[in-house]
């Protein structure tokens, strides 16, 4: 790859805002005696805010509905959330503890200096079937990655690395990923924005991706990510170092909730359950999604996988400076 300047950094202004009233967990700089303990340890349950993003919101709901949580000794609260940037300010502002943040966001952050971690993984990339790939309608005469130059493409969240996959397969096809136009779109507004021509194609992800590609006159373009990124952490757990430091025995709570969530997840006994959730808070067609449609996770990070994509940051320009694994991931985040 060539290095190349790919426009504004991920836009960090917020973030950046937040650290100056950043002065720790707004729920106490310390846990309750005995909070977080296994299995529930103390009959006084330990308060936290949670942000879920649009997509790979399942496992916590699981938990929470399941009792994964209150089982570790928490009581959760969980708020719906928007694109990664708007989430990681939440957290670093001290409005929640916990937020569903991208690997990409969470490496253009560090390299900003932004002080926030993430605790472990949550979506990952599938290297068998694609959750996530370019639609366009078949009267736009886009039928491959080397067709997108000089076409604009609806993503949510701008240099997030949500894009990485895209640039390769333009390259792979020929053309220059900086040809392409790119448009950010909230996942909810990507079918009507392709379907009312205001974007030629939109990225998208389980599982809008699933209801968008099963319109009438809507076509399977590329599946990126699938082709170039398998295995490669898309969405992780990031809270601040700060609170971390202050409150690990919540974070490792946090963590065996969601191991036990993604137990119930992966359990093909559950798969209509787990179905039904996803339709109900993303308020998408249930007759849209299978099985397939569900996004693999994995509370273990992909250490080598996570460094492969946050070293395409620095080969397409996204940031300066390389940001290493012991940067994004919390000492005691599990990985694989």
């Amino acid at each position: 790859m060539n290095k190349r300047m790919i426009g504004a950094l991920v836009p960090l202004a917020a973030v950046t805002l937040a650290l100056s009233g950043c002065g720790g967990d707004p729920l106490g700089a310390t846990e309750p005696s005995g909070a977080g303990e296994p299995g529930g340890g103390s009959a006084e349950l330990t308060p936290i805010s949670v942000v879920v993003a649009p997509i790979h919101f399942e496992p916590t709901y699981i938990a929470d509905r399941e009792g994964f949580f209150e089982e570790e000794g928490l009581d959760v609260e969980i708020i719906r959330g928007a694109d990664p940037t708007s989430n990681i300010a939440r957290v670093v502002s001290g409005e929640v503890q916990i937020t569903t943040g991208s690997l990409g966001t969470l490496v253009t952050s560090n390299a900003r200096g932004v002080p926030v971690t993430a605790i472990a993984g949550n979506g990952y990339t599938s290297a068998e079937y694609a959750t996530s790939g370019i639609l366009a309608l078949e009267s736009s005469g886009i039928e491959s990655p080397a067709d997108l130059a000089g076409r604009t493409v609806g993503i949510q969240g701008l240099n997030t690395g949500s894009e990485i996959g895209m640039f390769l397969a333009a390259e792979d096809h020929g053309i220059d990923p900086m040809s392409i136009e790119r448009v950010e779109l909230a996942s909810a507004g990507m079918e009507t924005a392709l379907l009312e021509g205001t974007v030629d194609a939109v990225l998208a992800s389980s599982p809008f991706f699933e209801q968008i590609g099963a319109r009438d006159g809507v076509s399977l373009v590329s599946t990126p990510s699938t082709e170039y990124l398998a295995g490669s952490p898309i969405t992780v757990w990031t809270v601040t170092r700060e609170w971390v430091g202050a409150n690990a025995d919540t974070a490792k709570a946090f963590i065996r909730a969601m191991e036990k969530a993604q137990a119930f997840y992966e359990d093909d006994a559950n798969a209509e359950a787990v179905l039904d959730i996803t339709a109900e808070i993303s308020e998408v067609d249930r007759e849209s999604l299978s099985a397939d449609s569900l996004i693999p996770i994995s509370v273990a990070i992909d250490e080598e996988q996570a460094k492969v994509q946050a070293d395409a940051f620095v080969e397409y320009g996204i940031i300066d400076t390389a940001v290493t694994i012991d940067d994004l991931l919390w000492s005691e985040a599990p990985r694989r």
